[in-house]
């Protein structure tokens, strides 16, 4: 125990007084800081548009509530009265838009996850469902295609190149130096020194990202104290992935090789395990089972609503009626319910070419799950952005949240288009509490 204890001092001096460790620190925490401050900026600049759409949203109130006090002697006042108190709106345009917005999970800044490819608010009207959730937030298509640079992919990405290159010298440094006689000599075992050595490597490892970490958590103002679990398990996975990185390099270092080969061996590791491997596992599933194509739903909507507007209205109402006999007033021929009705018949299509397409997603992620642990680099992001609330599960929630506010919106707005009735100034004060 003494000795190792002396080996791991005499280490920790060699090592403060390297220049290269020291670069090679000032790398890791300079792009570290740097991926905590975007992290921060893109979940500020998301909570920011959340906070304004929630503005136009009461400015929307607000608006309704004033037109339908407004004196309807004047044509301009009447035309804006007629589109507050109609729930189809004047002139069949929207009455309303109400918005659905992701919560923001406390760790989301740290790995931004799925925030970073799909919108995290949705405008929703009464209107069919698939055009309004069609959408996407303009963004560079690099950064779509390699990711965001968030804290996670320091860990994910960075961190393995820091422990190939604490690690690929361990022996060669000491086999090229001409010390290896000398160290052969001594009392200790040489197994010891290097385990010494490789022990001092790693809690170099550990600590850098311990405090980059924690800094994460202090920079975007996270508190410990109300998410120290949260901490913890990130910071387990943090270190469990250092390790994994450590044993491998360490099976490098145990073939005894130059320097030179050792670097070439664990960064070719580093290409495998981080990018060959995923790569061609997508590729083997892409071959095994094609992904499915999201423009096929797109395109069958548009089809069917090409369809509707060719067809007699019966086409929709029958339909409609069928599905909701307790709206039919046994008017066929109103263009207003008729407009309506055709939505819910846009929507039932959609959802049923979506749960075909989910089902072949499904069945894709099945395929791959027994394969995911060849992509350590893979399934570690996927448990962080578990833990950090922001995985693809996380999306798909708020994907069925959207889906029920959009039910629920349609259910209190159909009642009234089908019956005739019109908004009164108590029923517009009451939407803002129910919605």
């Amino acid at each position: 125990m003494n000795s190792l204890l002396h080996i791991l001092a005499f280490g920790g001096r060699n090592l403060w007084r390297s220049h290269t460790v020291k670069v090679l620190l000032l790398v890791v925490f300079g792009t570290g800081l740097y991926s905590i401050y975007f992290g921060k900026s893109v979940v500020d600049d998301q909570e920011g548009r959340i906070a304004q759409v929630r503005a136009y949203e009461r400015t929307q109130f607000d608006t309704l509530l004033h037109w339908a006090s407004l004196d309807t002697t004047s044509a301009e006042n009447k035309a804006h009265y007629l589109q507050a108190v109609s729930p189809a709106g004047a002139g069949f345009g929207r009455h309303f838009t109400y918005y659905v917005a992701q919560e923001t999970p406390p760790g989301a800044g740290l790995c931004l996850g799925q925030r970073d490819l799909y919108p995290v608010y949705y405008g929703i009207h009464v209107g069919d469902r698939a055009r309004q959730m069609n959408v996407g937030e303009l963004a560079n298509p690099m950064k779509l295609l390699t990711g965001n640079f968030d804290l996670s992919y320091v860990f994910v990405f960075l961190f393995p190149l820091l422990v190939v290159a604490l690690f690929y010298n361990l022996y060669a440094e000491e086999q090229e130096g001409g010390t290896l006689p000398l160290l052969r000599s001594q009392s200790t075992n040489l197994r010891l020194i290097l385990l010494g050595k490789g022990l001092l490597q790693l809690l170099v490892v550990w600590g850098s990202a311990t405090a980059l970490l924690l800094l994460g958590f202090l920079l975007q103002g996270i508190s410990l104290v109300e998410h120290g679990g949260l901490f913890l398990s990130l910071l387990t996975v943090v270190l469990g992935y250092g390790l994994l990185w450590t044993v491998l390099m360490a099976g490098v270092v145990w073939l005894r090789r130059s320097s030179a080969l050792s670097a070439m061996l664990g960064l070719g590791i580093w290409l495998v395990f981080t990018l060959i491997t995923p790569a061609l596992l997508n590729l083997i599933l892409l071959a095994n089972e094609p992904p499915p194509n999201r423009a096929g739903v797109t395109h069958a909507v548009r089809t069917l609503n090409d369809r509707i507007w060719e067809s007699p209205k019966s086409f929709v109402f029958d339909r409609f009626y069928a599905a909701h006999p307790e709206l039919d007033r046994g008017d066929t021929t109103d263009f207003n319910r008729f407009y309506h009705a055709s939505f819910t018949l846009l929507d039932a299509e959609a959802d049923r070419l979506q749960s075909q397409l989910e089902e072949r997603v499904r069945r894709r992620n099945g395929l791959l799950e027994p394969w995911f642990w060849l992509a350590p680099a893979a399934l570690v992001h996927e448990q962080l952005s578990k833990l950090c609330g922001t995985d693809r599960q996380r999306h798909l929630d708020f994907i069925e949240q959207t889906h029920d506010y959009h039910q629920a919106l349609k259910q209190l707005y159909y009642t009234r288009i089908f019956s005739g009735e019109q908004f009164s100034p108590e029923d517009l004060r009451r939407l803002e509490s129910e919605l």
